[in-house]
């Protein structure tokens, strides 16, 4: 998703421009594809970009669809995550005269002498980060069993208590002294 923002910046300061994407599945020989990458099949984004003194702020909502992994079976699901952001980019070159302005902070995102934005680094970004850190295939996902291996969602069972002998001492201690009311 590259934008151009030199019709923008050629406006006074204030001014504002709507910018709306949508591309299901995501071409993985387009300019989108580092969201391809990332995992995301297919990104809906909606932003507005306002004239500053300093360049482009860009504030808006993305959602994305991905296919994640259940952390507790294992199994793959697919889900839809949102992503809302707001970014101040600085204009290196005046629009008009085509001199150079003065330098932005070292870390700040820029806008190059072509006032081109490519927003595919910033959505990926912000996508990867509203992703679950352990993502459910179902809120009450019962995961798998730590004995066996096997599904708990598809087959519910239970093993034999296996008693570790270097604890048993102290179950005898417990059976000799009953808890007290």
């Amino acid at each position: 998703m590259i934008i151009s923002v030199a019709p923008l910046l050629k406006q006074h300061v204030g001014s504002q421009a709507a910018y709306v994407f949508a591309e299901d599945p995501v071409d993985p020989r387009g300019e989108n594809a580092d969201l391809l990458e990332a995992g995301f099949e297919s990104v809906d984004a909606r932003l507005t970009a306002t004239h500053t003194t300093p360049g482009a702020y860009l504030e808006g909502d993305a959602t994305a669809s991905c296919e994640q992994e259940c952390s507790r079976c294992l199994k793959r699901v697919r889900m839809h995550v949102t992503a809302e952001f707001a970014e101040q980019y600085y204009a290196t070159v005046g629009v008009i005269s085509g001199e150079a302005l003065e330098a932005a902070p070292p870390d700040a995102k820029s806008i190059g002498s072509d006032f081109h934005i490519d927003l595919s680094p910033l959505l990926t970004e912000e996508l990867l980060l509203a992703l679950p850190l352990a993502p459910l295939c179902r809120p009450d996902c019962k995961g798998i069993c730590p004995e066996c291996g096997e599904d708990l969602n598809d087959r519910p069972h239970s093993h034999d208590l296996i008693v570790d002998e270097r604890w048993a001492k102290l179950q005898q201690l417990r059976e000799f002294q009953p808890e007290r009311d």
